[in-house]
């Protein structure tokens, strides 16, 4: 007597393959696979605006007589890794305009650190910005 197959040849080949398909779609990878396109870094634009706007404050800053303020933003600046300018500093300022220019720059310093997509540049322009209200805190002159 003879016994014939459990299962037809064609149903065996078709749950064979369907298996091979389920295993080859598992990935067990750990890195991913590097896109064709790099992603753009969100905080380089943000970066270039605040050693900008740091240089303007440290111009003004000279230019009122401040040069310990200056020295703190051209610390600053050093610390974003831009160049500080040595270039000529305005005339003199009028009274009051440095502490105007410290008090805006605080307040973006401040809205930048929000802004940041990076944690660490979150946490930097936020002690820059604490820094610029300590000084005015202290006050100025």
């Amino acid at each position: 007597m003879s016994v014939g197959p459990l299962l037809p040849r064609r149903t065996a080949i078709a749950l064979a393959a369907a298996g091979l398909v389920a295993v080859t779609g598992c990935d067990d990878r750990a890195t991913p696979t590097p896109s064709a396109t790099p992603t753009a870094d969100p905080d380089v634009a943000l970066v270039e605006k605040v050693i900008r706007r740091l240089r303007h404050a440290q111009h003004v800053a000279e230019a009122g007589g401040e040069s310990e303020l200056a020295v703190l933003h051209r610390t600053h600046i050093e610390a974003l890794d831009g160049t500080t300018s040595e270039g000529s500093s305005p005339a003199k300022s009028a009274p009051g305009a440095v502490r105007g220019e410290e008090q805006r720059l605080q307040e973006y310093l401040e809205g930048a650190a929000l802004a940041a997509a990076s944690g660490a540049l979150a946490r930097l322009l936020a002690s820059m910005s604490a820094a610029v209200a300590q000084r005015l805190a202290q006050g100025l002159g």
